[in-house]
């Protein structure tokens, strides 16, 4: 079951109240490169969230970084209560989510991109849905991203509309709230690692799932840059997720 809530968000974000019998929430950040602004997206969503969640921790999955984000989250580890997981290979962003979700002890998941381009205090949009869905999803409003990424990603959310007849406007957000045990139970039968986190979603869907979108504000990345491909690479990018796409509907082909 799908719900698209289509009232717009609120200028600021209005801290509410956890209920502490939906259980406590895991905090977890997939980082790779990202030396100039961990700390302050560490720091800012702690001091939002460690004293308003009952049952609160922090799960950082870094993945194989070369610039000084090991060095930074090794620092912060000995301050901040932080769990850090570090590898010393590139395992993909998938993988980083993977072993955070194996990592992690409270009944619910809240993953969040580490780029810091959504606020700490825009979790209060997701929380009050937490009682009634499985997944929240928080999907971009205003996004703030270079202009090819915004149509890369309006177009690859309509094919997933067109050949997976799933509703979603903003699958592969990276701010969502998830049932710890759904994800355990989704996350390793998810067979197409290149489009990992729209899979995971498009399997909670068709497994009768209660899903909804929630629209939060998208901010601009102030440090730093956003991977850009040549567009060989991207060109590949794009053809491997046009194939995952069709596989999966193959394979879900009697549920579609």
């Amino acid at each position: 079951m799908t719900k698209p809530h289509s009232k717009l968000p609120q200028e600021i974000a209005h801290r509410g109240v956890v209920d502490p019998s939906l259980g406590g929430i895991s905090l977890v950040f997939p980082v790779h490169n990202e030396s100039f602004i961990i700390e302050q997206t560490l720091r800012n969503y702690i001091a939002e969230l460690e004293n308003r969640v009952p049952d609160f921790e922090v799960i950082v999955s870094e993945d194989g970084s070369i610039d000084d984000t090991k060095s930074v989250l090794e620092r912060l580890a000995r301050e901040l209560p932080i769990k850090l997981y570090m590898s010393d290979e590139r395992k993909g962003y998938q993988q980083a989510v993977i072993d955070a979700i194996a990592h992690a002890t409270k009944p619910w998941l809240f993953i969040v991109d580490s780029d810091y381009q959504f606020a700490a205090i825009d979790f209060w949009r997701l929380e009050p849905f937490r009682r009634d869905y499985d997944i929240v999803l928080g999907m971009k409003y205003h996004r703030k991203d270079p202009f090819y990424r915004v149509i890369l990603s309006k177009g690859y959310n309509f094919l997933l509309r067109v050949f997976l007849k799933v509703p979603y406007r903003d699958i592969d957000t990276g701010f969502r709230l998830i049932r710890h045990d759904i994800a355990s139970e989704i996350a390793p039968n998810v067979k197409h690692m290149s489009f990992f986190t729209a899979e995971f979603v498009i399997r909670a869907h068709y497994k009768g799932l209660k899903i909804i979108e929630v629209p939060v504000p998208h901010y601009a990345r102030k440090i730093g840059s956003t991977t850009i491909f040549y567009i060989s690479k991207l060109f590949m990018i794009c053809l491997h997720q046009f194939i995952g796409i069709l596989r999966l509907r193959k394979e879900l082909k009697s549920k579609i």
